[in-house]
């Protein structure tokens, strides 16, 4: 225990879960061409079809980087845990720890595996607001005299939660219609899609965070 309770190991396992994604992602992004050749775009791309086998050219770069990453903040989920005061920080560091296992499940099964991928995926963004509101209740609530993260660090994790509700609200929407996640038919691809643009928001919203936090420790 007194390892997950080491503001190290957050620290270590935080940064390399983040820099991880980041590098996977950003080489993915730049070899990519789409199934019309075109270049990979944020504003109407799903991050999941960086990791599309046969079609993104580096799919199994980026899946492993999502594997690995997810692994790295298992171990960052639960220390924090560890190192903030009270049960419900042990709550949300085992909310925190599915979260980080249902990131490396969407590596380990890519959009081509559209169940098992979507059933992943969704459990990531579930999970990942959970654990967001749980620990920013958790860092804004110290108790004097137990007081491991200054309590202005909380509101870090508030653009998350904005940013998973507002996906998941989206997803549920769309989901009524087709498959939320799954990336659509060239011809039919818009311009700008709200909910590309809302799970990269997730997406560099809890790199922020994870980063924040390891600053503040």
């Amino acid at each position: 225990m007194a390892f997950f309770s080491d503001p190290l190991t957050f620290k270590l396992a935080g940064a390399a879960g983040v820099l991880v994604v980041l590098i996977g992602a950003l080489v993915a992004g730049i070899f990519y061409r789409g199934k019309d050749g075109e270049r990979y775009s944020p504003l109407n791309h799903f991050i999941s079809e960086l990791g599309e086998e046969g079609v993104s050219a580096k799919a199994g770069w980026f899946n492993f980087s999502l594997i690995v990453s997810g692994l790295c903040l298992l171990i960052a989920c639960i220390s924090l845990g560890m190192i903030l005061p009270g049960t419900l920080a042990r709550i949300a560091g085992v909310i925190g720890a599915l979260c980080a296992i249902s990131l490396a499940l969407v590596g380990l099964f890519p959009l081509n595996l559209y169940k098992q991928h979507a059933a992943s995926a969704i459990a990531f963004f579930r999970a990942g607001l959970a654990m967001l509101i749980l620990f920013t209740f958790v860092i804004i609530t110290q108790p004097e005299g137990a007081v491991r993260i200054a309590r202005a660090y909380g509101l870090a994790g508030l653009p998350g939660i904005a940013a998973f509700a507002y996906f998941l609200a989206l997803a549920a929407r769309r989901n009524k219609e087709n498959k939320a996640l799954e990336a659509p038919a060239e011809k039919a691809r818009p311009r700008v899609s709200r909910l590309s643009i809302a799970e990269w928001a997730v997406f560099l919203s809890m790199v922020l965070w994870f980063a924040v936090l390891a600053l503040a420790l």
